[in-house]
């Protein structure tokens, strides 16, 4: 069993929100936190993503003039705490990190995945394979040599569903991505399961008023490659997850504690 800790490290102000709610909810604004998702136990100590700093944001991605993604505006990334810090609080090290699940490969994800040199960082083939996906998607990556220093870590590309240790296992759904994959985790609460694209809590459970009407289960991100390949992967979350998915930019994280 494992417990599974949300470590924010910023967060994006006033995005648009219909770009994690296709086709839904245009015009309206969310704050999305910038996680890193520790899971300790069995005797690991495994990562899932690393997340993006303000700083990091800024001098890699930015550039000299507001990022425009979509047709919207990026007001700048806030820090809320360095990556570091949160380590430090749990009296760790990078080094201690033994697996680094690298779930995408978008900018907000992988700014810090260089820090873990010790680490077995799993990444899909097909996700590494293809960057950027498009160039409707350029927006999204980070630099190339964001990758490169990526590339030169102990980086073990998979194809499909992966169990990484016991109660710990990687679930590949693409469709937001390329080769996007999620991580299922067994705690003493049940299994949960960290969705590995850009979703908010609304995508995994749409509201009763959006339900009554629509024949579908599930909103796809509003940023993917393949929304019927992203709406059947978000399926195969919700079938192992049930009520126990985790969004990675819904804004509960930001005051979420440890799990199990």
């Amino acid at each position: 069993m494992y417990t599974i800790t949300p470590m924010v490290v910023a967060y994006g102000p006033k995005r648009e929100k219909s770009r994690f709610t296709y086709m839904h909810n245009f015009g309206e604004k969310v704050d999305i936190p910038y996680v890193s998702w520790l899971l300790q136990g069995e005797g690991r100590n495994i990562l899932v993503d690393a997340g993006c700093s303000a700083d990091a944001y800024r001098e890699h991605i930015r550039g000299e003039e507001p990022l425009m993604l979509a047709g919207e505006k990026f007001a700048d990334v806030v820090d809320v705490k360095p990556i570091e810090e949160h380590f430090a609080e749990r009296g760790l090290s990078f080094d201690d990190v033994d697996t680094f699940i690298q779930t995408h490969l978008d900018w907000d994800h992988c700014m810090n995945t260089s820090k873990f040199r010790k680490a077995r960082v799993l990444l899909q083939r097909a996700e590494w394979e293809k960057i950027p996906a498009h160039p409707l998607f350029k927006s999204t990556y980070a630099p190339a040599y964001v990758y490169e220093e990526i590339g030169r870590l102990n980086v073990d590309f998979v194809e499909g569903d992966v169990e990484v240790a016991k109660g710990a296992r990687i679930l590949f759904t693409p469709g937001h991505s390329p080769g996007g994959q999620s991580v299922a985790v067994d705690t003493e609460e049940g299994t949960y399961v960290i969705a590995g694209m850009c979703t908010i809590r609304d995508n995994f459970y749409p509201p009763k008023h959006v339900t009554e009407r629509a024949d579908y289960k599930v909103i796809p991100p509003g940023m993917h490659i393949d929304p019927i390949l992203c709406y059947d992967s978000m399926l195969r979350i919700l079938e192992v997850g049930k009520d126990k998915v985790l969004p990675f930019h819904d804004g509960a994280v930001m005051t979420m504690g440890t799990i199990g």
